[in-house]
């Protein structure tokens, strides 16, 4: 009796595993791929070496495919599913070419290091009006004659220059903004308005 019950753990113990194993496999075939494409072009950049590393890695496990249960194969379109065998995979390359994935680590963390904040686009003109309703609008001439609206809707550095008159007809400005679509209740339909983000007098 011991012996059976001895039996069915060890292949449970083994179907639990079986996987893993498979993982090894993937990780270790990764590896080696991914070493070939390095010595191939070794001034990869890192997104090159990333994309590269992707196909390394869906070019084995789809060799492997058919050794996964049904319910463990990860859906292609599902990103949370590719994401786990990213990290499955991953943990397992750290056996074969630790090297590669703190390269990998290196140059995610430098690309989040080089990230440079977006700046609102921004104009420069002329105070035209300045309408105080249920939101200040602040309307802007440019060079080219043209007229623009600037709604301020949030609060900001140099929003005070706004709501301290500070700010007269024929003053010279630079504004930034952000475009957002709201909901014109007159016009009844929704429309794109410029809401200011920052003011500088010229």
């Amino acid at each position: 009796m011991k012996r059976i019950i001895l039996l069915i753990v060890i292949l449970f113990c083994s179907a639990a595993s079986y996987s893993q194993d498979v993982l090894e496999v993937i990780g270790k075939e990764t590896c080696s791929c991914l070493e070939a494409k390095k010595a191939k072009n070794p001034n990869l950049s890192a997104a090159d070496f990333k994309s590269e590393l992707g196909v390394c890695m869906l070019k084995s496990y789809s060799d492997h495919l058919s050794e996964f249960k049904d319910s463990e194969k990860a859906d292609f379109s599902n990103e949370e599913d590719m994401g786990k065998l990213g990290e499955n995979v991953a943990l397992k390359m750290l056996r074969f070419c630790p090297d590669l994935i703190i390269q990998l680590g290196r140059d995610a963390t430098k690309d989040e290091g080089q990230e440079v904040k977006k700046e609102d686009p921004s104009l420069s003109g002329e105070v035209v009006d300045i309408k105080w309703e249920q939101f200040v609008t602040l309307q802007l001439k440019d060079q080219t004659g043209r007229n623009y609206n600037f709604v301020l809707l949030d609060s900001f550095d140099t929003a005070s220059l706004l709501t301290n008159n500070e700010i007269k007809k024929k003053d010279k400005l630079k504004v930034s903004y952000t475009e957002v679509e709201l909901f014109d209740a007159k016009a009844k339909e929704f429309r794109y308005y410029k809401i200011l983000t920052k003011i500088e007098k010229q």
